[in-house]
């Protein structure tokens, strides 16, 4: 299985804090929210390779990046690979889904056993191996992440669901279809990837994930792994008051609030 992170975006909301040092090689809890998935990919096992997309501005930084940490996933027989997109500028820019589409062309294939596909600037409390462990290329999997919130829902990408099975991935709601959100971390089949080109060249948005997800969902079947109903799994910083108030609230708390049972039992509950 590949990993494809998607680290392209110039964190222009982070102010000067992403002048010098990219928004997924920002330090939080020790470590740069790049390094918290990359540990937790190696947990995982069952990856071959690790795909990043960058920017043309910040390559050097995630190239230096990457040969501090290739060592390591060498030692569990995965590649690491850093991709330049060729944008120098905000305006320029691809889109998520225009940086996965970059990156499936990069490799110039559709992994057979399917890939992770994630951005490079979230910290997840709990462990996501037991996620990856038990993906086998069959059949897409999401987050189903609980927010108590209203105000956060209608800014967020809302699950519907039918049990587990995702009928609909709803952006920004006004009427949320329920309390689970769906973070972008996707584990995805070799079906759900081969969509991205058609997806795109009919004109679709390239730069959110969440409704291309629901595109795939129409036509294949999505499962949502639903954890407990435990607020504040993902820490997600898109302005330095954010990052701060994360930086804050994980000085007094571990980084996993769940353990890796307790995912292993979400992962088992997915309906059949």
């Amino acid at each position: 299985m590949d990993a494809f992170l998607l680290c392209a975006g110039f964190g222009t909301r982070m102010g000067r804090r992403t002048d010098d040092t990219p928004k997924s090689l920002l330090e939080i809890a020790g470590r740069s929210f790049l390094g918290h998935l990359a540990a937790d990919l190696l947990d995982g096992g069952g990856l071959d390779a690790v795909h990043l997309a960058v920017n043309h501005r910040d390559a050097a930084a995630f190239r230096n990046w990457a040969a501090t940490w290739r060592p390591r996933f060498a030692e569990h027989g995965i590649a690491l690979h850093v991709h330049d997109d060729g944008v120098t500028t905000p305006d320029e820019q691809l889109g998520a889904l225009g940086d996965l589409r970059f990156l499936l062309d990069r490799i110039d294939r559709l992994p057979e056993d399917g890939a992770l596909v994630s951005g490079g600037d979230s910290l997840y409390r709990f462990p996501l191996a037991p996620l990856l462990t038990a993906f086998d290329g069959s059949q897409s999997r999401v987050l189903a992440l609980y927010e108590p919130d209203p105000d956060v829902l209608r800014q967020r990408s809302v699950l519907d669901l039918d049990g587990s099975r995702v009928r609909h991935l709803v952006e920004a709601p006004d009427a949320p279809p329920s309390r689970r959100v769906c973070p972008s971390w996707y584990l995805l089949t070799r079906g759900a990837l081969a969509e991205v080109g058609p997806y795109l060249d009919a004109g679709r948005d390239p730069d959110t994930l969440g409704p291309f997800v629901d595109h795939v969902a129409q036509r294949q079947r999505v499962d949502a792994v639903l954890l407990p109903d435990a607020p504040r799994l993902r820490l997600h910083c898109n302005t330095p008051a954010d990052l701060q108030r994360a930086r804050s609230r994980l000085a007094n708390t571990p980084v996993h609030l769940l353990d890796a049972a307790t995912v292993r039992n979400a992962v088992s509950s997915c309906d059949p």
